[in-house]
């Protein structure tokens, strides 16, 4: 039962920053001078890249062990915590094709070297970002879900 809370709190805290992100972090940034907007938003990416994958990887590998025997779940959270894992996996392949090529990019963004797209691939990575923060929530839900079938 203990790596079935902590499976859950780690992704549900996941869930939490991903979703400040989206509904809160990048909204309030695009109302801010250029500049600002710029050097906050690549130090945000630069920081993010760095961690989430570690936070990302960890949550799905806590998932991974949820399915081993040792966790003594029931069939039917087994079954939860399966189909939350397939879609953490698609979300971590999601993102390794998706946003982090474009965050990788928005990391090395200042106002001087702003391309010209420079709106189009910021928009590009927030509707990324929307698909799979929705499907790690869907993951999170089913995790949470898991708990009370057991």
């Amino acid at each position: 039962m203990e790596l079935q809370i902590l499976t859950v709190l780690v992704l549900g805290l996941m869930c939490g920053s991903e979703l400040n992100v989206a509904v809160f972090g990048h909204p309030t940034l695009n109302r801010q001078p250029l500049d600002a907007h710029i050097l906050v938003r690549s130090s945000f990416a630069a920081l993010l890249g760095r961690v989430m994958p570690f936070w990302m990887s960890g949550a799905t590998l806590l998932n991974l062990l949820l399915l081993f025997p040792f966790a003594h779940l029931s069939a039917k959270a087994w079954r939860l915590a399966e189909i939350a894992l397939i879609i953490q996996i698609g979300a971590v392949v999601f993102s390794l094709v998706g946003p982090v090529p474009i965050n990788n990019r928005i990391a090395r963004w200042t106002p001087q070297t702003l391309p010209d797209n420079w709106k189009l691939q910021e928009h590009r990575w927030d509707v990324y970002h929307w698909l799979r923060t929705s499907g790690l929530i869907v993951a999170f839900v089913l995790l949470a879900l898991s708990i009370s079938v057991r």
